[in-house]
């Protein structure tokens, strides 16, 4: 069993430990953790391609629209954070709201909610985004973004640099696989 595998259990372990009401949103950290492990190889070797330096048209706070799957059309992000990255560049957190992302996990089946999604910034830009409100409230992001600090930092998380749909439909695929 490789160590990625080893770290995907045991975050499913800890995911599906606590009370039912949580676990579902334990279980959406638990996927972009598993896909930070997946992508991270791929922005590792892709990251001349992420943004460095420079003005960036993101900004804490903000809420976004951006080319939503089919029946999401009404979704939309709000940047929660941004990171600055020697090596990686720019990095956009987001949460995202109006998802229908089919989940077993769930009560009822669908998660509507994402509170936490690293994106290099070129990725976010390649979603086709159109800023819907210069500021609004940040949800609660921070315990998503500590989890994945915390696998960064030790070399076992990393950032989407896939468009912000196409996220939400790798991670409805690990969910439901």
């Amino acid at each position: 069993m490789s160590m990625d595998q080893r770290m995907y259990d045991w975050y499913f372990a800890l995911a599906c430990d606590s009370d039912r009401g949580k676990s579902w949103m334990k279980m959406l950290l638990l996927v972009q953790m598993c896909l930070g492990l997946l992508l991270a190889s791929s922005v590792l070797a892709n990251n001349q391609n992420v943004k460095k330096a420079g003005d960036s048209k993101f900004k804490v706070g903000q809420k976004w629209s951006y080319r939503a799957r089919p029946g999401e059309e009404a979704s939309y992000f709000i940047v929660v954070k941004i990171d600055n990255d020697p090596n990686l560049g720019r990095i956009i957190h987001i949460a995202m709201h109006g998802l229908k992302i089919k989940n077993p996990q769930s009560p009822n089946g669908l998660s509507e909610t994402v509170s936490h999604m690293p994106f290099a910034e070129e990725a976010i830009e390649k979603s086709e985004v159109k800023l819907l409100k210069e500021k609004v409230e940040l949800p609660d992001f921070k315990e998503g973004y500590q989890l994945w600090r915390e696998a960064f930092d030790a070399g076992r998380g990393g950032i989407y640099t896939i468009t912000v749909a196409e996220a939400v439909t790798v991670m409805e695929t690990i969910l439901n696989h």
